[in-house]
């Protein structure tokens, strides 16, 4: 003879009522009370049965399967635990979801989780996707860290969001995404990454000078010592040329003669200063304000 129970069944987000069950959810998974009858109605007391748990979403998405020995009391009265996974219960809170359970080939129950106003965002907490600062080193449940190795579960909603790995936010600031037309600020598309880079900016010139030079003369002293009467013959006699002197032709013996002879002239002009200004900063990899380190976690 076949059997069949009357029971309700079903996690924080549900409420299905019958005379006959009742469930809550506990901090080890969700609680399943039910009475098992038979075709006659007749409570089961005192039995053995094996019954199979499936959560699934969609046409035929699986969430959770799962078979369980339960014992029935005095009453035909029985109680279960079945446990989700943190991603179980992701996939739970973010699509609508049906739990079938079964007794051998024999269908019990094949009902959708109805949801209590607020259950989904009490379970969630925030949206999947949602990245936060975190002082710990391992993420809590429901959080992934954002370090660039950590696998996202699939299938899932995060999965569905970034792909296989988290971001890698290590030593990273967060930066709001897009064009908010400012001519100050350039754009990040969304989910990318951006390098670092310094604004176009001029320097003073500090106390660098560039000084000029030219339009001036050099003055040569020329000491004529005329002892043989003959300007010239003296400056001859000492190696000089005519364009290095200039003699007296006034004063063919004037003894000493002190005669200026300018160099030269030079047109203004600049010097080219070079090298480099003296290295100032604390680091040659990054310019930083003031931070405080955390780990960025995000939201399965």
């Amino acid at each position: 003879m076949k059997s069949k129970l009357l029971l309700l069944s079903f996690l924080m987000l549900l409420n299905v009522a019958t005379s006959y069950a009742q469930s809550s959810v506990t901090a080890s998974g969700i609680a399943i009370q039910g009475i098992a009858r038979d075709n006659n109605n007749t409570a089961r007391l005192n039995a053995t049965l094996t019954l199979n748990f499936r959560i699934y979403y969609g046409a035929n998405n699986e969430i959770l399967d799962i078979d369980k020995t339960v014992n029935t009391d005095a009453f035909g009265v029985f109680s279960v635990i079945i446990e989700p996974d943190e991603t179980d219960r992701m996939l739970m809170a973010n699509n609508q979801s049906f739990l079938k359970i079964t007794e051998g080939t024999t269908i019990i129950s094949d009902e959708k989780f109805k949801q209590v106003p607020y259950a989904i965002s009490a379970n969630n907490g925030v949206p999947t996707g949602s990245i936060m600062p975190y002082i710990g080193t391992t993420a809590p449940e429901g959080w992934l860290l954002c370090d660039g190795v950590t696998n996202v579960p699939n299938p899932s909603a995060l999965y569905d969001l970034i792909g296989g790995t988290t971001p890698n936010l290590r030593g990273m600031f967060l930066r709001g995404a897009g064009d908010d037309g400012r001519a100050q600020t350039e754009t990040v598309n969304l989910k990318a990454e951006q390098g670092d880079v310094f604004k176009n900016h001029l320097h003073g010139v500090g106390n660098l000078v560039n000084g000029a030079a030219g339009g001036h003369n050099h003055i040569t002293k020329f000491v004529n010592d005329d002892f043989n009467g003959s300007g010239v013959v003296a400056a001859q006699a000492r190696g000089l040329t005519a364009d290095s002197y200039t003699p007296d032709v006034n004063n063919p013996n004037p003894g000493i003669v002190i005669t200026d002879v300018p160099s030269e002239s030079e047109a203004d002009h600049n010097h080219t200063i070079s090298g480099e200004t003296a290295i100032a900063g604390g680091s040659t990899t990054e310019t930083r304000p003031i931070n405080y380190g955390v780990n960025y976690i995000i939201k399965l």
